[in-house]
């Protein structure tokens, strides 16, 4: 699921460079890196329900979290003005590509779960988008 998301993303050509990341620490950490502009894809929550079946085949919802967090870096704003209106200028791409969109047949599509920004300093901030799908976890008969 990650895969397609970071390929919805990245296919779309709205952004200056999409990449997958491990955690948001990480984002900060290469922060100083990464072009404005830049999404991030991070994998974030996994949360099982029991599974359905009383006998046969394993089926469980799982639902699953992503963040894509969006770098904005303009330098002389030092109290974010021109940073927060950029996020708002992107947030608006990324939800237009993200919300509704079902990845796979069998998931529910994409909801906005919540979402914050962050300074990060000198001149860096972060837009987090937490984004909400589920997916099927199915085995053999017990």
């Amino acid at each position: 699921m990650l895969q397609l998301l970071y390929n919805r993303l990245h296919d779309s050509g709205l952004f200056v460079a999409v990449e997958i990341s491990e955690s948001l620490e990480a984002i900060v950490g290469r922060a100083t890196a990464a072009d404005d502009g830049t999404v991030f894809v991070v994998p974030w929550r996994e949360a099982a329900q029991p599974n359905r079946n009383a006998s046969g085949a394993h089926r469980q919802l799982i639902e699953m979290q992503f963040v894509t967090a969006l770098l904005s870096r303009i330098h002389d704003d030092p109290r974010g003005a021109d940073r927060a209106a950029h996020f708002d200028i992107f947030k608006g791409q990324i939800e237009g590509l993200l919300a509704g969109w079902v990845p796979v047949p069998e998931s529910r599509g994409f909801a906005l779960a919540g979402a914050e920004a962050t300074g990060l300093g000198n001149g860096v901030s972060i837009y987090a988008q937490t984004w909400q799908t589920s997916r099927f976890l199915t085995g053999a008969p017990a």
